[in-house]
């Protein structure tokens, strides 16, 4: 029975299509609207992440082959030669930008802390914009060892 009341109450079209009630226009396109606001926002929040994940990892590698400089020089002296060109070598091999990154040395024997900052504050560190998500200010890489 109730079949039979929808089949009278739906207004029908040619072909006996349901033809849509003049109350109901334009709610397709106010959905996408709300929907769409929202997977920006996922989409620009997944770069924006993604930017900030991809500077530390370079970060973490950049710390990491200081290091390893420092590890292999034979004295202090040679170290902190090694460090500066190895810092030199980094810099322009990873793109970091001067502004953008600081490394620095505990000391060149003894136990030894190689620390990286990237700030994304100065003007051309950041490529994706900040749309109102919570982002680092800085990010910090840190190795720490015994050099010989």
């Amino acid at each position: 029975m109730r079949a039979v009341l929808d089949m009278k109450t739906t207004k029908r079209g040619a072909g006996g299509r349901a033809l849509r009630h003049l109350g109901e226009r334009g709610v397709a396109m106010i959905e996408f609207a709300f929907a769409a606001i929202i997977m920006v926002t996922i989409v620009l929040g997944i770069l924006t992440y993604g930017e900030i994940l991809a500077n530390y990892i370079q970060l973490k590698y950049a710390v990491g082959e200081l290091s390893r400089q420092i590890a292999t020089g034979t004295d202090a002296g040679d170290s902190a030669a090694r460090f500066t060109r190895a810092e030199a070598q980094v810099k322009a091999n990873s793109g970091f930008a001067d502004q953008c990154v600081v490394f620095e040395s505990s000391g060149f024997s003894g136990q030894v802390t190689v620390t990286g900052t990237y700030d994304f504050g100065p003007e051309g560190c950041r490529m994706m914009p900040v749309f109102l998500l919570p982002t680092p200010d800085t990010v910090t890489a840190e190795n720490t060892f015994t050099a010989l």
